[in-house]
């Protein structure tokens, strides 16, 4: 990767700029000149357009509008949460993955040292969905949604795997499923996770879906980042970009890695491509995009630093690759 620092990339939300939007971004997808982002505190997905000074917004949509009667419509927003964590773009269609965790219930602010025992499903986090770009690929249009619960669904399929079953009722940020990064392919859905990591590897799940996004079968990578998990997954050609982080809230640290997939059962070992400095943000989103010719990666931040924000607009970092 080249040495020079990071270029910035204005992001422009315009009238649908808000707090929760700008400091949440969580995963963004490139195609052509429009950029796809998402949010993982709320229930819409943006689509912005290239522009002199990086993107400007052409149209927000809301999830309920599209995905009727989705668990969580109409509630409030700590019943609603959809945990949008990954997006990507292929085989003409958008493609929304939520996080499929479960969490423990958050202390009252009265008594924020306390930790509760209770642990609780998120169903509206169990989201896995298709839907077709039409006219300039700016517009939706059908949608296909993967069952969340039962055989086809997800964690229906990974509740008899051997790896991973013993994890699926913890809560996320105590090693337990959490889904973190999309990537669909020609003939697969890659979901990478921020949890579990086993010993010390991170997990890849592979899918393969019916029409209906139906689970057919799956298999496991099992990759070495130093300890840590995925926060997010990319791809350029036949590699595949990671953003590694820690399972739980910890600041550091933070890696971008390359790895180039093979069908084995044994530990792979991508390329460790840059660290990222102490400090306050955190490497939340990725995706491939090329500047004047050149490759890179767009990159957004959990706990953006402030510099960041500026009115309606957020700044993307771009990072170049050799």
């Amino acid at each position: 990767m080249a040495k020079n620092p990071a270029q910035r990339v204005r992001l422009d939300y315009a009238a649908v700029a808000s707090e929760d939007l700008l400091h949440n971004l969580s995963g963004l997808a490139a195609d052509g000149s429009l950029l796809w982002t998402v949010s993982d505190e709320g229930r819409t997905v943006e689509c912005l357009a290239a522009h002199e000074a990086g993107y400007v917004l052409t149209r927000q949509y809301r999830i309920d509008d599209l995905i009727a009667r989705w668990p969580g419509a109409g509630e409030s927003k700590g019943g609603a949460e959809l945990d949008l964590e990954a997006v990507d773009v292929a085989q003409g269609a958008l493609w929304l993955c939520g996080s499929h965790c479960h969490v423990r219930l958050a202390s009252d602010n009265d008594d924020k040292d306390l930790l509760r025992s209770k642990i609780r499903a998120r169903p509206s986090r169990h989201l896995l969905a298709r839907i077709a770009l039409k006219d300039n690929a700016s517009r939706l249009g059908k949608v296909k949604v993967a069952p969340r619960k039962g055989v086809g669904s997800i964690r229906g399929v990974l509740a008899s795997d051997p790896y991973l079953k013993p994890f699926l009722d913890l809560p996320s940020k105590e090693n337990g499923l959490d889904i973190e990064g999309l990537l669909v392919t020609e003939n697969e859905v890659l979901l990478g996770l921020r949890g579990p990591r086993l010993d010390n590897s991170a997990v890849v799940v592979h899918l393969r879906l019916n029409k209906d996004l139906d689970v057919k079968s799956y298999r496991l990578s099992f990759l070495d980042l130093g300890s840590l998990a995925i926060r997010d997954l990319s791809r350029n050609g036949g590699a595949i970009f990671i953003i590694a982080g820690p399972v739980g809230d910890a600041m550091e640290p933070f890696r971008l890695y390359r790895w180039h997939p093979a069908a084995t059962p044994l530990i792979q070992h991508p390329e460790k491509l840059y660290d990222w400095p102490t400090g306050s943000e955190k490497p939340e989103g990725l995706c491939f995009l090329e500047r004047n010719g050149k490759p890179g990666h767009l990159i957004v931040y959990d706990r953006p630093d402030k510099s960041r924000i500026k009115g309606s607009a957020y700044e993307a970092d771009w990072m170049a690759i050799d």
